[in-house]
């Protein structure tokens, strides 16, 4: 009997397993197995053991959790210094333009030291950054997937790590259609394994875009505030609906949390479309990046206190800094958040760049009620990431924070996000300013009618400072 038993009990997992994705075979099969093994013990000793009929669903809800992040993301505490960007050029934007001849690259260095043959593959994406209905072969020609091949071991560092580096396109990945695209990293052969997720982006140029950014015009944000205006001329390339097929989004400094999505036409003077709000086109001016520099870590340059060896790593302590909230803004030239990862006097910094552990410091009496404090910026692949999210220390009357970044020049600044929220407002430690220098990109997008995806036919960055 109870071998009869122990064979239904194993049949039922059969079952159960190849009703699942192929992908999770190998831990249903596990997880079966050992129901069986533990109801043919149970069966000797006189105590079956019944089956758990809420298992498959806590199972299922753990992949759930474990669902891809259609973002910039890093999935492993290893892998670090993610960038990706255009033609050697490391504060570019990565974006391509159909047809065009220019090269995306990935680099990433891997603090494992244990080397991994790593895959990727690209997925498409509609305008809201949700997988669009596409099938691999319609907009990838060639190979739909390839190995990491170029990898190096670091030399004269304390932090020993690989450094990884693919360029899209290549010889065996080419874009066929325009829009938003998702590059995945993964390991082990296996696309459930992640890495990292990196977006970027495909441009078919069919419209032209006029920007006039400045002040806000509405009397009581003119202090603060940033207007973005621009006009879309589609004067080459019809559009049947403006309303309905075209969709607009305007990022600031590479932020998506503060976006501004799905923007209509205010006029429309064709061909022209015009974007000219006095509302709904805000963003915070907030304040200059703070920055520090640390190409060289033999003596101290910008915003350094202190450079310590100790138990054989580097350790960097940054000046103990203040807020600005209530500050007259200062002008001082930044990178808008960004970073560039640089060695003095090295040709390799690739792999001849050292990881530090870095200290901040924020002097504040007390902590800021109703959320946390992160250090913000490209640094943290503009997320606040738990590795980002500073402490506030009652003995030292501030918010401190100790993490591990490489080599070079950073600009961040201090973010603070409310309980419960996903928007993080820099204002509140930072100020916020009309006159400051921002970068700002807007991307559009159109869906003819019958189609499954989202053209991205027009792209423009301006740099502006509207004093």
């Amino acid at each position: 009997m109870e071998t009869i038993f122990t064979f239904l009990v194993f049949l039922h997992c059969i079952i159960f397993t190849f009703k699942v994705r192929i992908k999770t075979h190998f831990m249903k099969l596990l997880y079966c197995s050992l129901i069986v093994f533990f109801t043919t013990y149970s069966s000797y000793s006189g105590n079956v053991v019944q089956l758990d009929k809420e298992e498959p669903e806590a199972l299922a809800s753990e992949e759930e959790e474990e669902m891809i992040e259609y973002r910039d993301h890093t999935y492993r505490d290893n892998i670090k210094t993610v960038q990706l960007y255009r033609n050697e050029d490391q504060l570019s934007f990565p974006v391509l333009f159909l047809g065009g001849t220019d090269q995306l690259e990935l680099h990433f260095d891997d603090l494992s030291t244990d080397f991994q043959i790593y895959n990727y593959t690209i997925v498409h994406c509609n305008a809201d950054w949700t997988p669009s209905d596409l099938v691999v072969t319609e907009y990838l020609s060639d190979f739909f997937d390839g190995f990491i091949e170029d990898y190096k071991y670091s030399i004269n560092t304390l932090f020993p790590y690989i450094h990884y580096t693919v360029g899209i396109p290549n010889n065996q990945v080419k874009f066929k259609l325009s829009g938003n695209y998702l590059l995945k990293v993964y390991a082990n052969n296996n696309e459930e394994d992640l890495l990292l997720t990196k977006r970027f982006y495909v441009v078919e140029k069919r419209v032209n875009i006029e920007t006039d950014i400045r002040m806000a015009t509405m009397a009581r944000h003119r202090d603060y505030k940033q207007e973005v205006d621009f006009t879309i001329n589609h004067s080459t390339y019809p559009i049947q609906d403006v309303y309905a097929d075209l969709k607009v989004i305007i990022s600031q400094n590479r932020r998506w949390d503060n976006a501004i999505t799905d923007l209509k036409p205010l006029f429309i003077r064709s061909p022209e479309l015009i974007y000219n709000y006095e509302d709904k086109n805000l963003f915070n001016g907030d304040n200059e990046y703070r920055f520090f520099e640390t190409r060289n870590l033999r003596y101290q340059s910008l915003n350094i206190d202190g450079i310590q060896i100790m138990s054989g790593k580097t350790h960097v302590f940054l000046l103990p800094e203040e807020p600005r909230s209530f500050k007259r803004y200062l002008f001082w030239p930044d990178i808008n958040g960004k970073r560039r990862i640089n060695r003095e006097n090295s040709p390799m910094s690739d792999r001849e760049g050292d990881y530090m552990i870095t200290h901040f410091s924020l002097k504040r009496e007390n902590p800021v009620p109703g959320g946390d404090l992160y250090i913000f910026g490209e640094l943290s692949d503009w997320e606040y990431k738990p590795e980002f999210k500073m402490m506030y220390v009652e003995a030292n009357s501030s918010y401190e924070l100790t993490t591990t970044i490489k080599q070079g020049y950073y600009n961040y600044n201090y973010s603070f996000l409310p309980q419960g929220e996903s928007v993080g407002d820099i204002s509140t430690i930072e100020g916020t300013h009309s006159e400051t220098n921002n970068d700002y990109y807007i991307f559009v997008y159109h869906r003819e009618n019958g189609m499954i995806y989202d053209k991205l036919i027009g792209f423009q960055i301006e740099t502006i400072n509207p004093q």
